[in-house]
C-alpha cells in the first residue's frame, strides 16, 4: 500500500511536465569546401531544436524552444512565446524589427553568407492583424544583451498576391547603431525575385548593405543567384559578392547542394562548396 501511495504522489508531481506537447528536431550539414585554394571538410550548422507548447486555462498559447549547436552550446535563439488576442510576445533572444523581415536573399544559402544583417532583440511583439496581409512588429533590445547599446524597433510587412514589401527601423541609444531596412519580394511561376537594403548609422549612414537575388524552383530543384554590395558613408564599395547555388531535395528532409561565391573587392574571399544536409 505504501508503495502505491508513493507512486501516486510521484505521479502527481511529474504529471504537469507531460501537459505540454514536446518535440525534438534538428539539422546535420556536411560539406566539402574549397576556399581560395584551401580545402576543408566538416560539419556546418548542426543543431538540435527542443520545443514545447501548451495552453493556459484562460486560452493563452505558450511555447518555448531551446536550441543547441553541434558544439554543445546555446545557439542564441532560445525563446518563450506567449500568444493571445493581443498578438504574440516573443521573449528571449529574438529578432529586432530590422532583422524580422530581412534575409530574403539569404534563405536559400547553405554555406556561403550573403544578404544584409539586422540586429537581435530581447523582446518582440507581433500585433494582431488589423488589415488583411499586414504584419506589425515591435521590438526592444536591452543594453546588456545588445553589446551595450539598447534599441527599440518597429516594422511593417504587407503581402498581396505575388508581392510582399517590408519596412523597419531600429532607434538606438547611440545614433551610429540606428538601422533602417527596406525589402520586397515578387513571386510568380516558380520564380522569386527579392531585394534587401539595410542602412546602419546616423543621418549619413555609416554603412549601406544592398542585396538582390532570384530563385527558380522546379519540382525538387532550386537554383539561386544573389548579388550583395556594401558601401561606407563615403560611397566606397567595401564588399561586392556574387553567389550562385543549386539545391536538390532527395526527400525525407535530405538535401544535396552545391554553391560558389566570390568577392570582387576581397579577391581572397571566394569559395566553392558541395554537401548534403539532413533536417529532421
Amino acid at each position: 500500500m505504501k508503495k502505491i501511495i508513493a507512486a501516486a504522489v510521484a505521479t502527481a508531481f511529474v504529471a504537469p511536465a507531460f501537459a505540454a506537447d514536446v518535440s525534438v528536431n534538428g539539422l546535420v550539414e556536411y560539406a566539402f569546401e574549397d576556399n581560395n585554394g584551401t580545402t576543408s571538410t566538416g560539419f556546418g550548422d548542426n543543431a538540435i531544436y527542443v520545443s514545447a507548447s501548451t495552453e493556459t486555462a484562460n486560452g493563452l498559447s505558450v511555447s518555448a524552444d531551446i536550441n543547441i549547436t553541434g558544439a554543445g552550446e546555446d545557439d542564441g535563439s532560445d525563446s518563450l512565446t506567449i500568444g493571445g488576442p493581443f498578438g504574440t510576445l516573443d521573449l528571449g533572444d529574438t529578432s529586432s524589427a530590422t532583422d524580422k523581415f530581412d534575409d530574403r536573399t539569404d534563405k536559400d544559402v547553405m554555406v556561403g553568407g550573403v544578404g544584409v544583417g539586422g540586429q537581435d532583440a530581447g523582446a518582440s511583439w507581433t500585433l494582431p492583424s488589423f488589415v488583411n496581409g499586414l504584419t506589425t512588429y515591435v521590438s526592444y533590445g536591452a543594453d546588456a544583451n545588445e553589446d551595450g547599446v539598447a534599441h527599440t524597433g518597429i516594422g511593417f510587412e504587407y503581402g498581396a498576391g505575388p508581392v510582399e514589401v517590408a519596412y523597419a527601423q531600429n532607434q538606438a541609444d547611440e545614433d551610429a547603431n540606428d538601422q533602417t531596412y527596406v525589402g520586397a519580394t515578387f513571386s510568380f511561376a516558380g520564380v522569386a525575385i527579392s531585394y534587401d537594403r539595410m542602412d546602419t548609422g546616423a543621418d549619413d549612414a555609416d554603412t549601406t548593405e544592398t542585396a538582390i537575388g532570384a530563385t527558380y524552383s522546379v519540382n525538387d530543384l532550386t537554383f539561386a543567384v544573389t548579388s550583395t554590395e556594401e558601401e561606407d558613408n563615403a560611397g566606397t564599395v567595401t564588399s561586392d559578392v556574387m553567389f550562385y547555388g543549386v539545391k536538390y531535395s532527395l526527400g525525407g528532409g535530405v538535401t544535396a547542394f552545391a554553391e560558389m561565391y566570390s568577392d570582387d573587392v576581397d579577391t581572397d574571399d571566394e569559395a566553392t562548396a558541395v554537401g548534403v544536409a539532413f533536417e529532421f
